[in-house]
């Protein structure tokens, strides 16, 4: 099980990780990362494919990965926006449902879960840190995320 947070990566590394990277949207020859014969469109497979390589390095191969949080928040801080919230969620959710696989392992899908569930308007730290959720702490939607 892993962690998996490309909004902290994108927000301690902005200058070198674009917002399209971190949100499943690189799409031309300078936004893809090259690391020997894959190839990288964006944050989510580049760090769960670390994952499963520092793994393998320690002679543990072949073992299920599972994403046990990610997310994007909706506000409280740079690109934290209603409309990334859903393009990376909808984004991490169509892969797990089609089991789409990362580049080092294509076609074998990553269990992922989503965090959270509602947002915590009486958590410490930064701002966006309250503001995870798929709903808000009054129990109504923050964006209209699809399972399906």
């Amino acid at each position: 099980m892993v962690n998996s947070y490309p909004y902290f990566s994108y927000l301690s590394s902005h200058p070198f990780v674009s917002l399209d990277y971190a949100l499943f949207r690189a799409s031309g020859a300078g936004e893809v990362v090259l690391d020997g014969g894959l190839a990288y469109s964006n944050l989510f497979d580049a760090s769960v494919d670390a994952f499963v390589s520092a793994m393998e390095r320690e002679g543990i191969a072949g073992v299920p990965v599972v994403v046990s949080e990610t997310g994007w928040p909706t506000i409280g801080g740079e690109a934290a926006s209603v409309e990334n919230a859903l393009a990376y969620n909808a984004e991490v959710v169509r892969r797990a449902v089609e089991g789409v696989g990362t580049p080092r392992r294509p076609g074998v899908g990553v269990e992922v879960f989503l965090f959270d569930l509602f947002d915590e308007n009486e958590k410490g730290g930064e701002e966006y840190e309250k503001h995870f959720g798929i709903f808000g702490p009054d129990g109504l939607s923050a964006y209209g995320l699809s399972f399906n």
